[in-house]
């Protein structure tokens, strides 16, 4: 899509002014937007939100939405704020390199490499991101940051406002620069804090999990509290948004360019909320058709059996047997779960290379080694919670029997864990042990 803006319906650019000062440095000024301008947007969101409330309070008597909704006006109110500075900040990045590039790739020419990336970056102290200074930083191929002068002149009683753009550069020797610019910043950040790439795994998986999780109970908590309204908001919303990208499309005036920066946002939200359910999906997934393979099936046969075959089988022996064998099961027989994957939603259907990738990272989680730290995590919690409320309340976590029967399983789990590293350690040669095994069953003569 074109760059454009619009500043009372006009195409900002035009309204910008350049020149060369007699240092031969590129000057510009523009008619920079004013803070708090367009209410009207602030105001609909506002009563929009006054509106789910009062319908919550109106049809259902309560106010839980109350909360959620005030902090989705703080953010709105946010967002709106910063639409004139997010404006400014594009008029001036699109003209600086309007200005700028020919001069860069010639520097970097004469160099001897090339550009990979350039940017207006503000220097900002506090908590109001007061600007103390601005640049112009280039990215290198060999890894170089440049540094160009790009400076605002105040208004004075001589000459309006203004900004300059230096023509020579120097050689970034500032850390905030060089880290603002330079790829990589998340292996930046691990780096300080020296961590693994097991940990990185672990934090990323848990950081994917919170936030899964922290969607799925906000989307099962509106089903519960709003029932069929939920729906309702849902066809609503997508018909808003629908909406909006029409009106966008249609108008070609300030206001179109403010609702289709809008839906640029929302746009932005429910992207991000996809990009984090597709790991969070693939990981919950796969430990989910494993927990239906391995506890599920066998505890469906034996209630089947008990109900064919008239067996007086308790209900918490079907426990204990479902949860031994499914844990020995699901943590000891990887090809079975790996062929198990490979026939589920999961599977690389061939079709993109994120397929791939998701049935990689699903074969990676059912590795042996990463099931059996699951499991003992299980165990851990549950019988944590179980001998706190135990020995505190002389309660159970859910009944004595049923927290007996999965002690039990626990107890056969880690004895046969055992059992095959101690089968394992066995220097056991079997051809000896078959040799003279055979030596029983030959009756030489007895000698003399």
């Amino acid at each position: 899509m074109p760059w454009r803006e619009f500043v009372n319906g006009r195409n900002v650019m035009n309204k910008v002014k350049k020149w060369t000062n007699h240092n031969g440095n590129k000057c510009f000024r523009f008619l920079e937007r004013e803070e708090f301008e367009r209410p009207w947007i602030i105001v609909l969101v506002a009563i929009l939100l006054v509106a789910v409330i009062g319908i919550e309070y109106i049809v259902y008597g309560s106010c839980y939405t109350l909360v959620p909704n005030l902090v989705l006006f703080l953010f709105a109110f946010l967002w709106w704020t910063t639409i004139p500075l997010k404006s400014n900040e594009a008029v001036i990045e699109k003209i600086v390199h309007e200005l700028m590039d020919k001069t860069v790739d010639a520097d970097a020419k004469v160099a001897g490499t090339t550009v990979v990336k350039s940017f207006v970056h503000y220097d900002m102290r506090g908590t109001y991101a007061i600007i103390t200074g601005r640049c112009f930083l280039v990215l290198l191929k060999n890894g170089v940051v440049w540094e160009y002068p790009f400076v605002y002149h105040s208004p004075t009683n001589d000459y309006e406002g203004f900004y300059e753009c230096g023509r020579n550069y120097t050689i970034c020797r500032n850390e905030n620069h060089i880290r603002a610019i330079c790829p990589q910043r998340w292996r930046r950040f691990v780096s300080k804090f020296k961590m693994s790439d097991k940990t990185q795994l672990g934090v990323l998986i848990v950081i994917i999990l919170a936030i899964g999780c922290l969607v799925f109970g906000l989307f099962c908590w509106m089903i519960y509290v709003l029932k069929w309204w939920s729906l309702v908001i849902l066809i609503g919303f997508s018909m808003l948004w629908g909406a909006l990208e029409l009106v966008a499309r249609i108008t070609q005036n300030q206001k179109g360019r403010t609702i289709e920066t809008m839906v640029l946002y929302l746009r932005t939200i429910v992207y991000c909320l996809i990009s984090m359910a597709h790991p969070f999906i693939t990981i919950v997934g796969t430990y989910f058709f494993v927990f239906i393979y391995a506890f599920a099936m066998p505890a469906i046969g034996l209630i089947a059996m008990k109900g064919i075959c008239n067996w007086n089988i308790l209900s918490e022996t079907i426990v204990f047997l479902a949860i031994s064998f499914g844990s020995i099961l699901c943590s000891h027989s990887y090809s079975i779960t790996k062929w198990l994957i490979h026939q589920t939603p999961l599977r690389n259907w061939g079709n993109h290379q994120y397929e791939y990738y998701r049935e990689e990272l699903a074969v990676y989680l059912i590795h042996p080694s990463n099931v059996i730290f699951l499991l003992y995590l299980m165990y851990f919690v549950f019988l944590g919670i179980s001998g706190f409320l135990q020995i505190q309340n002389g309660a159970y976590l859910i009944s004595e029997k049923y927290d007996t029967a999965i002690f039990k399983a626990f107890l056969v789990y880690i004895a046969f864990t055992n059992m095959r590293l101690k089968a394992k350690d066995a220097e056991i040669d079997a051809k000896e042990l078959l040799k003279r095994t055979l030596q029983l069953f030959i009756y030489d003569k007895c000698k003399p």
